[in-house]
């Protein structure tokens, strides 16, 4: 297949991927203001989307984390490292990685 078409359809070098993530929260945090820190440090700062929501105190979505060879893993280990880091988190988890546009079960 040629890379025009590759690109257009999301595949080989042009596959995006992406994760889950569900976070838990400490009773009684300012939902909103970690809402907004979360997007502009964690996701924005690490040139991700995200697409998900909640209510206090739990946090569930999709984390877009691009392509593999744009540093995906390095993004999660970022992302990974401010939910540790946050004062609010109680308690994350991450699903497998999988593709964006296909979800075909994982990076293997």
């Amino acid at each position: 297949m040629r890379k025009r078409l590759r690109k257009k359809k999301h595949l080989g070098e042009f596959k995006e991927w992406c994760i889950t993530v569900e976070v838990h929260l400490d009773p009684g945090v300012d939902y909103q203001a970690f809402l907004d820190d979360w997007i502009e440090r964690a996701i924005e700062g690490n040139q991700c989307q995200f697409g998900g929501g909640g209510k206090s105190p739990l946090l569930e979505g999709i984390i877009q984390l691009g392509l593999a060879s744009h540093g995906l893993q390095e993004r999660l280990t970022e992302i990974s490292n401010w939910l540790e880091q946050h004062p609010a988190v109680q308690d994350y988890q991450f699903g497998p990685l999988v593709d964006c546009w296909y979800d075909s079960g994982g990076a293997n």
